[in-house]
């Protein structure tokens, strides 16, 4: 399981949000990687490791958000319309919020319509590498209600916590699910209202050489201080430095395989 961070401060006047009510899920343990192993990781996209932590598209950087939607997740969407930026959405069924909710509901259908790329995280935030998660359950729940939502079932998943066994990545793969990590992770949820702690991912992944290097990030847009202000300082740091930012699939030379029927 990678843990790591990025971004640096592109200033944002009288931004206010409103402290998350909800307890962030606890991740497992996991230490942060050493530097050569995330590199080694890096260089494992597109080789046919199952299980994905970077991009393949040169100057591509993927941001991504899990957990939600949250409840100030449309103000995300409107600073992504403003900037025309996409990203992708890793969403719950039941986690934060409740999706079949009509309020959140109406937000994945909104994201999904702006194009952004929807993409599943489970019903309930499930630790799949656990023998007792009933997997198939977890992931055709999900399936069903975005299938009723937008038309289409995600093919893009990230397990939460990061967490995998070689059983969970043998059956999602037999299904057909693309299995998608990170090699930056902000952390937020441990800090939701300290932006410049989050920013500091960034800031250590962008401010080395990244000669050839590609980036998907993880923060949860379920948290109030991420979605209202900690994402867009974040995605104005990365396009400043010379990235493209875009969805996983669009990241991946993924045109068209992002969903299925």
């Amino acid at each position: 399981m990678l843990r790591k961070c990025l971004l640096a401060v592109a200033t944002i006047a009288a931004c206010t949000f409103i402290p998350s009510s909800h307890a962030s899920p606890v991740p497992a343990p996991a230490p942060s990687l050493p530097s050569e192993i995330q590199e080694f990781f890096n260089k494992r996209a597109g080789t046919g490791d199952p299980v994905i932590y970077a991009c393949t598209v040169p100057n591509s950087f993927a941001v991504t958000f899990d957990d939600g939607p949250g409840t100030y997740t449309n103000e995300l969407l409107d600073y992504l319309a403003r900037r025309q930026v996409k990203v992708t959405f890793f969403v719950n069924g039941l986690n934060y919020n409740n999706i079949e909710d009509p309020d959140i509901s109406a937000t994945v259908q909104r994201a999904y319509r702006e194009g952004h790329q929807i993409a599943s995280h489970t019903w309930s935030h499930a630790d799949i590498s656990l023998p007792s998660t009933n997997l198939r359950d977890e992931m055709g729940k999900l399936d069903v209600v975005l299938k009723n939502l937008t038309g289409k079932r995600p093919v893009y998943m990230r397990p939460p916590y990061g967490n995998t066994s070689p059983e969970a990545v043998a059956w999602l793969t037999s299904e057909g699910y693309k299995i998608i990590n990170w090699n930056v992770d902000t952390n937020d949820w441990q800090h939701p209202l300290a932006w410049r702690t989050n920013l500091q991912a960034y800031k250590d992944a962008l401010q080395t050489d990244t000669s050839g290097k590609t980036f998907i990030s993880l923060q949860h847009d379920a948290e109030p201080g991420t979605a209202q202000v900690f994402s867009k300082i974040a995605i104005e740091y990365v396009l400043s430095k010379g990235f493209n930012v875009m969805p996983v699939g669009a990241c991946l030379s993924d045109t068209t395989g992002w969903y299925r029927d």
